[in-house]
């Protein structure tokens, strides 16, 4: 696919539909979701605050998968297959609702309340546009600020002995250094 900029309006009505496509999956799995077990907030409480921690709902999908959303093809034809396989993913954020397609792992876990921290901060459509012009910058999903952010803090999170910090404090300080 061409590799071009895109139209200003075309980025914008792709950063709605991201934005509405996280909203209804929020809503998808809402039914099925359940509050993070207190076994998982006691171990993440120094790196996210309780208020994140206490709002948080997982769903662990048994016999499914997480299917594509409906931008997929275009993702994959825009990336030159370099866009992942929601049916392989770990986890899924969408707000404040991790979808997990296996059992909860503690590194995947940290990952996805990165994003549900960088949500909070940003707002939903902040954060979709960000994701979106970041993708379209380098047409590489692992590439996006965002998830370079994800990635490092959950390294961080991993090492032995771990580090603790705020996840908080350093998404803010992200966006405060326009890295995002």
């Amino acid at each position: 696919m061409d590799s071009s900029p895109l139209p200003e309006a075309r980025v914008r009505k792709m950063i709605t539909e991201v934005a509405a496509y996280f909203e209804k999956e929020r809503s998808l799995y809402l039914r099925a979701s359940e509050p993070l077990s207190p076994t998982w907030r006691n171990m993440l409480e120094r790196y996210f605050t309780k208020t994140l921690l206490g709002t948080l709902k997982t769903v662990v999908l048994e016999g499914a998968r997480i299917p594509p959303p409906p931008f997929y093809a275009e993702a994959v034809a825009m990336s030159s297959g370099r866009f992942p396989d929601f049916v392989h993913l770990a986890s899924v954020t969408y707000l404040d609702i991790i979808v997990f397609n296996d059992a909860i792992a503690p590194r995947t876990l940290f990952h996805g309340l990165v994003h549900a921290q960088q949500m909070i901060f940003l707002g939903l459509e902040n954060y979709a546009g960000f994701y979106l012009r970041g993708f379209l910058k380098t047409r590489s999903w692992i590439t996006i600020p965002l998830e370079v952010q994800a990635y490092q803090l959950e390294a961080r999170f991993a090492r032995t002995p771990p580090e603790v910090f705020s996840v908080e404090q350093e998404v803010h300080l992200w966006a405060r250094n326009n890295r995002f």
